[in-house]
């Protein structure tokens, strides 16, 4: 076998040459060796690089995991430059506490061994105050909640969640001339120091971590170290970051260059300078696009499409993606996959055709050394980058095959 350094895939191993060695990571074991070639034929002719194996999508498959999301409303109090749901824009409906109740009462019916419930929407969740308020009275006790915000809310009502237990990530995107920039007020006036205010009351009144999640446009992935030096002062304990799509309020929007997609050279450079910021102030990094690299498989990216997320709309429609809401989406006939009546129906053609979206049947993953950790990424940014389903996410998958070498080293020699 000759290995040189364009990685390729081995059984489940991913193997490449680099000026250090051979490395070698099981996606089975989860672990990175670095060897010379003497030992890749020794391994080989002793049976290593085995085939990539199935169990452990199967065991998980057995722990009947199942998550409701309920996508509260699209009334917005924020007018966020690149949305990707165009919050606020197209209609104010709100979810009603009766769908609410009904999609929780049957998700109970279903019995699921880990109850979660994630309060998001296509637009500003917390403004569905009194639904929220409703559902957490009734079920409290019966799941972990969990909340996306701007943080655009009152003191008083963000105590009440903390008190509530309840688990939330605010978005916000840095510092006030980053957050301003890409997160005013629908009204256009600024919303640092409101955001700024709640993550510093969850900060001093909650025993949860401080969670937000930030989107990097091109420009703002170049002053990721200013973003997270303002994060680190705040207290932040978790940052998800992800790079801009051109997808919803975006696509109009890319004309500015505040608001272009990173290139892929500074994508990758944020990734690794948030790691190193983690690694250096004990904090959590989360990149979705690297969800997988410890629970490699072979089915779908998404959640929804594989079953294991049920998403709800304000009016009680089930829809495959939590960025494809409702109707006014253009996608939204190919991602409605069913309706809440006295029960959840689901359109179990249109499920499998989704849930079938996966790297085995993409004839451009087939091949690839990442497949089983790209899961073949976004299929809603690939639809809407392509007009493909079925086709890949290019610059998902640019990142991926730049990004999993360098981790793979990492794991190995402590640097990238």
């Amino acid at each position: 076998m000759k290995i040189d350094y364009n990685p390729i895939l081995v059984g489940d191993s991913i193997v490449f040459r680099d000026k250090e060695g051979i490395f070698i990571y099981s996606q089975n074991r989860k672990k990175v060796v670095l060897v010379n070639d003497f030992i890749v034929q020794e391994l080989q002719e002793k049976g290593f690089l085995l085939p990539f194996s199935e169990k452990f999508e199967n065991s998980s498959n057995k722990k009947k995991s199942l998550n409701l999301m309920l996508l509260l409303g699209n009334k917005c109090i924020m007018g966020c430059r690149y949305c990707y749901a165009n919050g606020g824009a197209t209609n104010n409906e709100m979810m009603s506490f009766e769908v609410a109740e009904k999609a929780v009462e049957q998700y109970i019916s279903m019995e699921p061994n880990c109850k979660r419930i994630t309060l998001f929407g296509g637009g500003e969740p917390t403004l569905n105050i009194d639904v929220i308020k409703k559902l957490i009275d009734k079920y409290q006790n019966s799941f972990s909640w969990i909340l996306t915000t701007s943080g655009v809310m009152s003191q008083s009502f963000l105590k009440w969640l903390i008190n509530k237990n309840v688990n939330i990530t605010f978005s916000v995107d840095g510092p006030s001339f980053v957050q301003n920039k890409l997160r005013p007020l629908q009204n256009g006036n600024q919303s640092s120091h409101i955001v700024e205010r709640s993550m510093r009351i969850w900060k001093s009144e909650s025993c949860k971590p401080l969670s937000v999640r930030t989107t990097l446009t091109n420009e703002t992935s170049i002053i990721i170290n200013d973003i997270l030096e303002y994060f680190n002062q705040i207290g932040v304990d978790t940052i998800h970051i992800e790079p801009l799509y051109n997808i919803g309020r975006a696509i109009g929007s890319t004309k500015k260059d505040l608001f272009q997609r990173p290139i892929l050279d500074n994508w990758v450079n944020a990734v690794i300078i948030a790691l190193r910021w983690a690694k250096n102030n004990k904090k959590r990094v989360r990149v979705g696009e690297l969800i997988y690299f410890l629970n490699p498989g072979v089915s779908s990216y998404c959640s929804p499409m594989r079953g294991k997320t049920i998403v709800v709309n304000h009016s009680g429609e089930i829809t495959a993606c939590s960025e494809v809401v409702d109707d006014s989406n253009e996608n939204w006939k190919l991602f409605h996959i069913g309706s809440l009546d006295s029960k959840f129906n689901f359109d179990s053609e249109k499920f499998k055709f989704l849930a079938n979206r996966t790297v085995d049947n993409m004839e451009f993953c087939k091949n690839c050394f990442v497949k089983y950790l790209c899961r073949g990424g976004c299929a809603h940014k690939a639809l809407t980058g392509t007009g493909d389903l079925f086709s890949q996410n290019s610059f998902h998958c640019a990142f991926m095959k730049k990004i999993i070498p360098l981790l793979i080293k990492r794991m190995v020699i402590g640097k990238y």
